[in-house]
């Protein structure tokens, strides 16, 4: 491979790239994140504060959204993209100063670039902090391996104010530099210490903050108690979305199952995945495999003892690329493992593309959802509204791939987002767990005789339920 190889690919697939992203619209919670616009967060400032503290970066950007709310979601996705190309050149940048080989360097950068595990970062609207976060990491490691400036401790302080798990990047770089060879032991282990320290220092600002009583916090119980079960599981998915790029769409969403894709996808992975293994299983003595290896632990660990989703394999995935360029740096120059590693980059592709094409589906059903809500809907007189929500849990879906009805209206978001913000009625919820259609429509007669102007109910098939009067049943204001 050519020297700057994987640098020519990545720039000659931007365009495209960035041409796909562009149309994927929000879903969920790509509507209420500090990254779209802030109307959302300023009705209630108990939700928006104590999150613009923690990440004044993402506020900042919505503040400059909210004012340009055209520009949402497509500056999202321009910038994620950007951001996550500048992480593929350090990752170049940094195996190239390292000193290894170019074909290690090339297969590393692409194998960040187009991995499965960046897929909940670069396809999702509020991806911008776990793009960021990841950025500023690796711009503090390569600060400190090739500049030797203290300005890697703001680098990482940037880290952390990008999203909290940027911190466990304070110790990574003076592993990294030891592995290598750029640090003795007493120097890592005094900067490790350092960084330690920043992240206590974190820790208390951070805490003496949020329990000052100032703010109204509110924690997502998802991440506080999760069983030995959970963990593990949250485990496998993010060795799996790192090491092995199946058709994950075909695999885990029921109404596109397809067994024959997993395989296919499976099967052109595998031959370079067993060169890793066996060459990686070889240096298991060397102390750069091994100490690589623990800065992905380092870097996973805050999602693992907390949760995973689809987004957080992104977190430890350049030390992942690193693994992968000091195996292939030392193993024996063959046309084989190239073509190996050629057939696992289709396997990316592949993966991306389908991932792609479902993210895409599911705005456009939030698109569809929200044309029929603003339809059926006086906006000229209609100020209060009523949501019913059929959040059915064993309804098939897909992180925010393969979104369900009622995620993809976003309890009546997409409608606000799709009349440009020119319709910002007061929106109330009810969820329920099934649909039950006299008592949704006592409801619905209920809260439109007490003053709401429209009753929207998502969640019962593709198509948004709306009513507008309650001497008349929905069938007459709904698409059949």
């Amino acid at each position: 491979m050519e020297k700057k190889s994987s640098l020519l690919i990545i720039t000659a697939c931007l365009p495209f790239i960035l041409w796909g992203v562009s149309g994927i619209l929000p879903t969920f919670d790509d509507y209420t994140t500090l990254q779209s616009t802030w109307w959302v967060q300023i009705a209630d400032p108990g939700y928006f504060f104590p999150d613009a503290i923690r990440r004044p970066w993402d506020a900042l950007f919505g503040l400059f959204v909210g004012h340009f709310p055209a520009l949402f979601p497509v500056l999202n996705h321009v910038v994620i993209i950007f951001g996550h190309t500048l992480n593929a050149c350090l990752v170049f940048s940094i195996c190239s100063r390292l000193g290894l080989k170019p074909t290690a360097v090339n297969m590393a950068t692409l194998f960040f670039f187009f991995s499965p595990a960046t897929l909940g970062a670069t396809l999702a609207c509020d991806g911008l902090n776990q793009t960021y976060a990841q950025l500023w990491g690796l711009m503090a490691l390569w600060i400190y391996l090739f500049r030797r400036s203290w300005l890697w401790i703001a680098c990482i302080v940037m880290a952390a104010l990008s999203k909290e798990n940027g911190l466990a990047w304070a110790v990574v770089p003076p592993v990294v530099a030891y592995a290598f060879g750029r640090a003795d032991r007493r120097q890592a282990m005094h900067h490790v210490g350092t960084g330690l320290i920043i992240a206590v220092c974190y820790a208390i600002v951070f805490i003496a903050i949020m329990s000052s009583g100032i703010f109204n916090i509110e924690y997502d119980e998802s991440y506080m108690h999760n069983s030995w079960t959970a963990h593990a599981k949250d485990l496998a998915q993010l060795l799996a979305f790192t090491w092995l790029p199946i058709d994950f769409v075909s695999a885990l969403y029921a109404p596109t199952r397809n067994w024959t894709m997993v395989a296919l996808t499976a099967a052109t992975a595998l031959p370079f995945l067993i060169v890793l293994i066996i060459r990686g299983v070889r240096q298991l003595n060397s102390r750069r495999l091994l100490l690589i290896i623990l800065c992905y632990i380092i870097l996973a660990s805050p999602h693992i003892v907390s949760l995973v989703s689809i987004m957080h394999n992104y977190a430890p995935l350049s030390m992942a690329a690193m693994m992968v360029a000091i195996i292939i740096d030392r193993t024996p120059a063959k046309k084989s493992v190239v073509v190996a590693f050629s057939l696992f980059l289709l396997a990316d592709i592949v993966t991306d593309l389908h991932h792609y094409q479902a993210a895409r589906e599911s705005g456009q059903l939030s698109r569809h959802m929200a044309t029929q809500a603003l339809e059926q809907t006086d906006l000229q007189t209609t100020t209060r509204v009523l949501c019913i929500n059929i959040d059915d849990p064993s309804e098939p879906h897909y992180s925010s791939f393969c979104v369900r009805p009622v995620d993809a209206f976003a309890w009546g978001l997409s409608a606000i987002h799709f009349s440009h913000y020119t319709f910002k009625p007061t929106i109330s919820e009810l969820t329920l767990p099934s649909f039950d259609a006299a008592r949704v429509e006592a409801l619905a007669d209920s809260a439109l005789q007490a003053g709401c102007d429209a009753v929207w109910v998502a969640g019962h098939g593709r198509n948004l339920l709306c009513a507008t009067d309650s001497l008349n049943s929905f069938s007459k204001h709904s698409p059949q």
